[in-house]
């Protein structure tokens, strides 16, 4: 019987939409989107989405302190 214990496996990041990066940082989507023009927030593409690392926003809040 295989193993079913979850531990093992890689952890696979949890990635937050454009919206609840806005929401978190209490800036507006269009901000957040003006951000990643300018190089300062990178996103993972998905089709069209744009969704990021939750260490990529940790990223950013602590080079603008």
């Amino acid at each position: 019987m295989p193993d079913d214990d979850v531990s093992h496996s890689p952890t696979i990041p949890r990635l937050l939409s454009l919206i609840a990066v806005a929401e978190a940082l209490s800036l507006s989507p269009h901000t957040i989107r003006a951000l990643v023009r300018r190089g300062k927030l990178r996103p993972i593409r998905i089709c069209r989405r744009l969704l990021f690392d939750p260490h990529e926003v940790a990223r950013l809040l602590s080079e603008t302190k």
